[in-house]
């Protein structure tokens, strides 16, 4: 009667976590599922704003700057709590440390596009300066800079530490990006003087250059991109 007591017990005890793993392993092919259907809707977001605005450019459609604006708006709703984060680090101390940008960036950047927005709709006699227009944008660049070279030197060893590959590798992407916002932030202040009329010997191509140079950066900024909340 024991042996078949234990049996049975051991039964049940196999029965139940092989239950728990199932539940597990449902849960987290929705998970992907669901993260999968995020990912295509902020896609076809984007290429719906993409599209509007090619053909607004064309004159072949008259919509509002607010109706063109709208997918560009949603598509921030949807990736609102997944963009614009910083590589984690495998230190618990580092990986506590919430990056400013990836807080700021959603709300300056619609900033950005609703003053953009008010600034089109002036029809040739805007309502605000194109000056005050870029200003959000120019410090969430700021910002972006400034966080990475924090997340820098918190990565850096301490008195009497060596630096390890681990280390250099999780400090490389922030150094990259950092270098990257050096680049932006000097090309978006050019495009600004130009659009405004005070740099009009600099050329587009001049202009470019360093929105080219930034995006080079920004590429090697991705060899370990993760999101810091989670850390492992």
């Amino acid at each position: 009667m024991a042996v078949e007591a234990a049996t049975g017990g051991a039964t049940t005890s196999v029965s139940a976590t092989a239950e728990r793993r199932g539940r597990r392993g449902t849960l987290a092919t929705w998970r992907r599922v669901w993260r999968a259907a995020q990912e295509a809707a902020a896609h076809t977001l984007l290429l719906c704003f993409t599209a509007l605005l090619a053909l607004k450019l064309d004159g072949l459609i008259c919509c509002s700057w607010w109706v063109l604006f709208t997918p560009l708006w949603l598509f921030h709703a949807v990736i609102a709590r997944c963009r614009f984060s910083l590589p984690a680090s495998s230190s618990p101390q580092i990986c506590q440390m919430t990056s400013c940008h990836s807080i700021v960036a959603t709300p300056l950047l619609v900033a950005f596009e609703l003053l953009l927005c008010v600034y089109l709709e002036g029809r040739g006699e805007p309502f605000i300066d194109l000056k005050l227009v870029f200003l959000p944008l120019l410090a969430l660049e700021i910002i972006t800079l400034v966080d990475n070279f924090r997340m820098c030197g918190a990565l850096m060893p301490g008195h009497g530490e060596t630096m390890t590959d681990e280390a250099i590798w999780e400090k490389l992407p922030h150094f990259w990006v950092a270098i990257s916002m050096v680049f932006l932030l000097a090309a978006t202040s050019l495009m600004l003087l130009k659009l405004c009329g005070d740099a009009v010997t600099l050329g587009w191509w001049d202009l470019f250059i360093n929105f080219g140079i930034s995006q080079c950066f920004g590429l090697l900024g991705c060899t370990r991109w993760s999101n810091p909340m989670v850390c492992r």
